[in-house]
């Protein structure tokens, strides 16, 4: 969970500025942020290669590599490739162990695929916390890389998404390859 002392790093990505907080010493991935995706915002196109030397908007001097590897998974999953999360890297304080149960079964659901909040409560053992799910992928300190936009109402309703529902829309639509 993100603290006033973690540091920052802003990074370009096909859906905007998203920002990286961490923790330098040990390192640790604390907090990912979104931008909000506004309804004219246009598609989500495929991402370019990235280098940290000419993409990036500054350098951090401490755990420039492991950020470098967060940020090339972000870019390859906006590559439409699959990835996996480095949980090594994530900072999981603050979470207990079902919420961590709850976004390791998130980051299961394949690329391109949709579960429901009730199908994820009962992959952790409590299918009677489909509530509980809704509240921890509204926390989600690693969306992206920890797909909550992947899990869906059971009505077929899209539910909720820090980047605002149009967002979860489009990177619902792109990783089926359709452009909305």
């Amino acid at each position: 969970m993100k603290t006033n002392d973690d540091s920052r790093w802003p990074v370009r990505t096909p859906i905007g500025i998203m920002v990286l907080y961490y923790r330098a010493a040990p390192f640790s991935i604390t907090e990912i942020t979104l931008p909000h995706w506004e309804t004219d915002s246009g598609p989500i196109r495929p991402a370019p290669e990235w280098s940290s030397a000419t993409d990036a908007l500054s350098r951090p001097s401490t755990g420039a590599d492991e950020l470098d590897r967060i940020v090339l998974l972000l870019m390859d999953y906006f590559k439409g490739v699959p990835i996996s999360p480095q949980w090594r890297l994530f900072n999981m304080e603050g979470l207990t162990d079902l919420q961590q149960q709850v976004l390791r079964a998130v980051a299961d659901i394949p690329f391109g695929g949709l579960k429901t909040y009730g199908d994820i409560a009962a992959a952790v053992g409590r299918p009677g916390a489909s509530r509980f799910v809704g509240n921890t992928m509204a926390k989600n300190p690693f969306p992206i890389l920890v797909p909550c936009h992947r899990v869906v109402r059971r009505n077929g309703g899209i539910g909720g998404f820090g980047g605002g529902p149009d967002l979860k829309k489009r990177l619902i639509a792109f990783e089926k390859g359709r452009i909305l």
